[in-house]
């Protein structure tokens, strides 16, 4: 496109979520005359950002259209103000399969001479899938002299999804309380119900059990669904738990 690397700017949202840097940075670079044809700014993680730095980018977009153009990227789409939303033209691109994460970490350790077995592999995409990153940083944690180990006991922290499946299917409220409250922040809620979606039809009791597996998801659709709307995502999820626990004990009847 031609563009002037000095018209390019690239900020990670992430470390910056204020009105103050969007009045600061962002709109003194939006305003300033472009070398080439129009600027670029660029905002990676952009679902950080407060309700209010949002709302005055959307100001910014709007008083500099003619020479600033912007590029937004976010993991959680909910977060973004809908009239904001409705400035861009949206672009989402879903996750490879997790047999294409598959074959893809196996090139990784292959490449770099790693010895693994693909049971162990499975293991690693099972905790962490989608992130890829995860992934990858897990499989790098856990290689020692060249051999790739079984994951740690709590590799990244995300041990925690595997115990929470098993007490979803226990019903035990209690210690998912502890679990979730423990180790889980409203957005990393949205991980948890990602990794249930994947894992449940491998849990032994589900396995056996198609009816109570079918509706087990089902419950999990509608508290995934609700986790963008509600006030108290944790009291959500664990009132999922419940009715999840629930059904499970009507298919033992």
């Amino acid at each position: 496109m031609g563009i002037d690397d000095a018209d390019v700017l690239r900020i990670n949202a992430s470390h910056h979520t204020g009105i103050d840097f969007i009045r600061e940075t962002v709109l003194s670079f939006a305003e300033s005359f472009p070398l080439g044809k129009f600027k670029v700014i660029r905002l990676e993680e952009f679902d950080h950002m407060s309700q209010a730095a949002q709302a005055m980018l959307r100001d910014v977009m709007e008083r500099n259209s003619d020479t600033c153009r912007f590029i937004c990227t976010c993991n959680f789409e909910h977060k973004i103000i809908t009239p904001l939303k409705s400035r861009f033209q949206q672009l989402r691109f879903k996750a490879p399969s997790a047999e294409d994460v598959q074959i893809r970490m196996a090139e990784i350790l292959v490449n770099e001479n790693v010895d693994f077995d693909l049971e162990t592999l499975d293991k690693y995409i099972a905790q962490a899938y989608p992130d890829i990153r995860k992934i990858i940083n897990n499989l790098q944690l856990n290689t020692i002299d060249n051999k790739l180990g079984n994951p740690s006991v709590d590799v990244d922290g995300s041990d925690y999804q595997f115990k929470l499946l098993d007490l979803v299917i226990e019903g035990n409220l209690r210690e998912i309380r502890k679990v979730v409250t423990e180790q889980c922040t409203n957005e990393q809620l949205m991980e948890v119900y990602d990794f249930l979606y994947h894992n449940l039809h491998k849990h032994p009791r589900l396995a056996k059990d198609i009816p109570a597996y079918e509706q087990a998801l089902v419950i999990l659709a509608e508290g995934d669904y609700k986790n963008a709307l509600v006030g108290l995502p944790h009291l959500n999820f664990e009132t999922m738990c419940i009715k999840i626990c629930s059904a499970i004990g009507d298919n033992d009847d």
